[in-house]
């Protein structure tokens, strides 16, 4: 029960929600996530691909606090995103849901992963992965589907663009994910903001 609770990360959430430095963290994250999301937006082919970042949060969320803390981080800020910043689509928690899951995904590849391990990038590569593939490709774009946001006709040329989007960004995602995870994760540490997450300091023999 308790390794249960570990892995949820019901176990050291007991232990940071007495940290006013944790939850002020969190909260932090929460709020770059919005930002990330609604303002932090570069341009690619305009109107067509932009990169986003507030995704970025949401994986040092789920990094440091796993699944329990994640789900609602990304439910949250998702909500907050459209609500601060609207554009122009109808209101549906159905979506805030799939962002949800997002975090839980990151959390299943990232919770309590050693920064300083070799394989740390490979775990950064299968949760950015997942999470493009299964929330923002299939999830999504199925969840546009099936409320009118797609019209039957442009169906497969707007589901064409969205694999395209997903995967061309995918490089650029993942280096910036490895990048301010592990940053962030020494300073969350170095300054007491969390508790140093219980990581395998031997050398990983498994990925």
């Amino acid at each position: 029960m308790n390794k249960i609770l570990d892995v949820l990360g019901i176990t050291e959430m007991a232990a940071n929600i007495k940290n006013v430095r944790a939850i002020t963290l969190t909260a932090i994250l929460i709020a770059l996530t919005v930002i990330g999301y609604g303002l932090l937006r570069i341009p690619i082919i305009p109107g067509q691909i932009e990169m986003r970042f507030g995704f970025l949060f949401l994986a040092v969320i789920a990094y440091m606090f796993g699944p329990v803390v994640a789900f609602p981080a990304g439910f949250i800020a998702s909500m907050l995103g459209f609500l601060l910043f609207p554009t122009g689509a109808a209101f549906n928690p159905i979506f805030d849901l799939n962002e949800g899951f997002a975090g839980v995904l990151f959390s299943i590849f990232l919770y309590k992963r050693n920064p300083k391990s070799e394989y740390f990038i490979i775990w950064i590569v299968l949760a950015r992965t997942s999470v493009n593939i299964i929330c923002n490709i299939i999830i999504r774009t199925h969840l546009l589907i099936l409320f009118g946001f797609i019209p039957p006709a442009g169906v497969n040329v707007v589901t064409t663009l969205r694999i395209f989007r997903n995967i061309t960004l995918l490089p650029v995602e993942i280096i910036m994910m490895f990048i301010i995870i592990k940053f962030v994760a020494d300073i969350a540490v170095k300054y007491n903001f969390i508790k140093p997450p219980k990581i395998i300091h031997k050398k990983e023999t498994n990925i």
